[in-house]
C-alpha cells in the first residue's frame, strides 16, 4: 500500500491548507494511507482534529529551535508509519521534509501553489533539485523556468463533490432574496488586492442592463467600509448583501447564486471557489487569470480583458439565455476535479 504524509503548516483553513487537506481526503478514499501533518494550536486543530489521519505536529514559531524539534517528530512519525513520500504544500514544509527525509527511504514531492514561491534562488533550486515529484494547482506555472525542465504535474484542487452539488438548500431566504432576482456572488477575504472594487463596479454596469440583478459578498474583512462607499458611489448599496464568512454551509451559499464573479487571484491561485461553485451548478465570469482556462473548459466565461466593462458584458450575455444549458455544463465540467479524479492525478504522479 501506498503511504504518504502532506504537510501543510498553514495556520487557516484558507491558503494552502483546504486544498492540502483535500488532497489527502481524496487519496485515502482511493485506498492510499495518506496523512496530515499540520501546525497545532489554531481554529483549524478545531475542525479536523476529530480524524485518526492528521497531526499537529508543526510548531506554530519558525526558528531554528522549533524546526529541530518539528523535523523530528516528522521523521518519527515516517519511521512509525513508514510513509513512501513527504508532500510538501509550502516552502516551510520543503524545508521540514528535506531534512526529515535525510538518511532514509522516504521521497519527496511538492506541490506549489502560488507563482511567487517559483523563485530561481540558489535555496528554491537546492529543494527543487531533492525532490522527486513536482506539482502545481495552477496549469500556468508548468512553464516557470524553476520546474519547468521538471515535467511537473497539475493537480488542481482536489473537490468534495458530496458537499458541493446542485442539489439541496439555498441561502436565499436567509436574506430576503427573492427567487427570481439574478443573484451575483462574489466570495474571499475582503482586503485590498482581492478584486472586490473590480466585482463591484461589474455589478454596476450589470445593474444598469438588469434590472433584476443582486450582488452577495461571502467573506469578512477590514476592506468592507471603504467597499460599502465604492457602493454607494454607484447607486447600488440598497442591492448588495454582505452575507459574511461561511464554512459548513458554503455550498447553500453558492448554490444560492447564478453567476460567480471571479476578478482576482487568491492565497492559494488553484482557483479552488471556481470549482466549488461549478460543483453546485453556478456559472463563473472571471477576469482572464492566470490557469482559469483550464478549469472552465471554455473561453466565453473569461472576459477578453481584465476591467468591468468586459466582464459585465460576459454577464449579461449569459443573463440573456437561458442559465439551464450552461448551469449543467459547468456541473459536468466540475466532475473532473472530484476526488477519484484528484487521487488518480496523484498516484500516478507518485509512481513516476
Amino acid at each position: 500500500m501506498l503511504r504518504v504524509l502532506h504537510l501543510a503548516s498553514g495556520n487557516r483553513w484558507t491558503g494552502a491548507a483546504a486544498p492540502a487537506f483535500a488532497d489527502v481526503e481524496a487519496l485515502r478514499a482511493a485506498g492510499v494511507d495518506a496523512h496530515y501533518g499540520f501546525v497545532g494550536g489554531y481554529k483549524l486543530e478545531a475542525k479536523i482534529r476529530h480524524h485518526d489521519f492528521v497531526h499537529p505536529l508543526i510548531e506554530k514559531a519558525q526558528n531554528p529551535i522549533s524546526f529541530t524539534r518539528t523535523v523530528n517528530a516528522i521523521t518519527r512519525l515516517v519511521q512509525r508509519h513508514g510513509f513512501d513520500f513527504i508532500h510538501a504544500h509550502l516552502t516551510w514544509d520543503h524545508w521540514l521534509a528535506r531534512f526529515a527525509a535525510r538518511g532514509g527511504n522516504v521521497r519527496i514531492a511538492r506541490t506549489f501553489h502560488a507563482r511567487r514561491v517559483l523563485r530561481t534562488d540558489v535555496f528554491t533550486r537546492s529543494l527543487i533539485d531533492r525532490t522527486s515529484v513536482i506539482c502545481v494547482v495552477n496549469d500556468a506555472f508548468r512553464s516557470a523556468s524553476a520546474i519547468a525542465n521538471r515535467s511537473p504535474v497539475f493537480t488542481p484542487p482536489a473537490l468534495d463533490l458530496a458537499q458541493f452539488v446542485p442539489e439541496g438548500e439555498d441561502a436565499r431566504p436567509l436574506y430576503g432574496i427573492a427567487p427570481d432576482a439574478k443573484l451575483i456572488t462574489v466570495i474571499g477575504k475582503i482586503v485590498r488586492g482581492r478584486g472586490f472594487e473590480a466585482a463591484i463596479e461589474t455589478f454596476a454596469h450589470v445593474r444598469r442592463e438588469v434590472a433584476e440583478a443582486r450582488m452577495m459578498i461571502i467573506g469578512h474583512g477590514e476592506h468592507r467600509s471603504e467597499l460599502e462607499q465604492l457602493a454607494a458611489s454607484f447607486g447600488i448599496q440598497n442591492d448588495i448583501t454582505w452575507a459574511g464568512y461561511h464554512e459548513d454551509d458554503l455550498a447553500a451559499h453558492y448554490r444560492a447564486s447564478d453567476v460567480l464573479l471571479f476578478t482576482a487571484r487568491g492565497s492559494d491561485e488553484g482557483h479552488r471557489a471556481v470549482l466549488e461553485a461549478m460543483a453546485c451548478g453556478v456559472i463563473p465570469a472571471t477576469f482572464p487569470l492566470e490557469g482559469i482556462t483550464a478549469l472552465l473548459g471554455r473561453p466565453d466565461l473569461v472576459s477578453s480583458a481584465a476591467n468591468a466593462e468586459s466582464l459585465a458584458q460576459v454577464v449579461t450575455k449569459i443573463f440573456a439565455n437561458d442559465l439551464a444549458p450552461l448551469r449543467r455544463s459547468v456541473w459536468q465540467r466540475a466532475q473532473e476535479f472530484g476526488y477519484e479524479k484528484a487521487a488518480e492525478r496523484l498516484i500516478a504522479a507518485y509512481s513516476v
